[in-house]
């Protein structure tokens, strides 16, 4: 007779542990997620989301409602009770726990309706809240009528108390995001512009136009300085970011001429249409100086691809809440507009400063503190075992 291979089946018995961990877990997901919004709405400024996309817009919606001073807080709230009640020696109470899950999850796929169809914007930490809200939801629906009161890998099963090593998950959850939030490092350079550094340079990130006057004489100017620091040895990361205003006629299509440039040849692009003419025929001509293939050339600047990196660019500076042209980031030092009396001044201090600065450090004490929270914490929760 053959052997048959059987595969057992999962029983209620063996998936409510599982259902009720994942219910826990869920909730931790959610704390953690509280707790990052708690950092950007009461921080001086956002230290998880990037300004100018989706949080910022759903952060902006709150405050107009004053909800920005009670929505995280009624997170950090809610789902530590939510955990907390899985944890009770009451049948009612865990039962009472399984059923705020519930109403957690109708709260958030309201949440996640309007921010879809009202807003048009997703806070992606406010995504992260409502879909960790919906997990311990569909986790907790086994136990709305009955819950489980034993503690699942439990060596004595039965609950006595609220004594348990989860508090220790539930501290570090809530701990360690205010914690690596509020010792963020303060920046004047936002973080859009900040992802866009190169490790071990002096990095450069401009917005600029080449119709804008000034923009144009600012490229000479940081042009010397450039060449100043280079030639002292060190290292520059030099960022460009066309931002052709509709105002300037000509200025979309002297972009295309400088993306259309190869990489080894659109600095030499970039300071011809900036000291030159932005007509067409200007362009091409800058083309054929720089041995560049004519008939490809002209292709790219007609190219919708090309245009769409520009727009791609446009919608970069509105993220990054750009204030006027020109604007330079250089190290930790935004430089807005520019002076011609004072020529490349400024370039040469901010790129010397850079040179000479230090990333900023983190401080490690509030992570040793949480840390040792967690453990105090978990030893002094710690289930007794009880003689049979």
């Amino acid at each position: 007779m053959p052997h048959i291979l059987r595969i057992p089946r999962a029983t209620p018995h063996s998936v409510r542990p599982l259902a009720l961990i994942l219910h826990r877990l869920a909730a931790l997901s959610a704390l953690v997620f509280s707790a990052a919004i708690a950092v950007d709405y009461y921080g001086a400024s956002p230290r998880f989301c990037q300004s100018g996309g989706g949080c910022e817009l759903v952060h902006a919606w709150s405050a107009s409602l004053r909800l920005d001073l009670v929505l995280p807080a009624l997170g950090l709230v809610f789902y530590s009770a939510i955990f907390a009640l899985s944890l009770a020696p009451k049948a009612s109470l865990r039962r009472l726990g399984a059923l705020g899950a519930q109403l957690g999850a109708l709260g958030a796929l309201g949440f996640l309706t309007f921010q879809g169809t009202y807003l048009g914007a997703w806070c992606r930490f406010c995504v992260g809240v409502d879909t960790s809200a919906i997990i311990a939801a569909l986790a907790a629906l086994p136990f709305v009528r009955t819950p489980l009161m034993h503690e699942p890998l439990a060596k004595d099963e039965r609950v006595r108390s609220w004594r348990s090593v989860w508090w220790s998950a539930w501290a570090l959850a809530i701990g360690v995001p205010l914690a690596w939030g509020f010792t963020t490092p303060p920046s004047q350079i936002p973080d859009v512009v900040r992802v866009r550094y190169l490790d071990g340079a002096i990095n450069v990130v401009l917005l600029t136009d080449p119709e804008c006057a000034f923009c144009r004489n600012m490229h000479t100017a940081l042009a010397e300085a450039l060449a100043e620091a280079r030639d002292g040895g060190a290292t520059v990361h030099v960022d460009r970011v066309f931002v052709p205003l509709p105002s300037h006629r000509l200025a979309r299509g002297a972009v295309h001429a400088i993306l259309c440039a190869p990489d080894d040849k659109r600095e030499a692009m970039t300071t011809l249409v900036y000291e030159g003419l932005l007509v067409r025929d200007a362009l091409i001509g800058y083309a054929r100086q720089l041995d560049l293939d004519e008939a490809r050339f002209v292709t790219c600047l007609d190219d919708p691809a090309t245009d769409a990196r520009v727009q791609d660019n446009l919608s970069y500076a509105k993220s990054v809440g750009m204030q006027g042209l020109p604007t330079a980031y250089i190290g930790e030092r935004t430089l807005l507009g520019f002076d011609p009396t004072r020529g490349a001044e400024p370039f040469r201090s901010a790129l010397a400063a850079a040179q000479a600065e230090r990333p900023p450090t983190r401080p490690w004490w509030p992570f040793a503190l949480i840390a040792l929270v967690a453990l105090v914490l978990g030893v002094l929760t710690r289930p007794r075992t009880t003689k049979p």
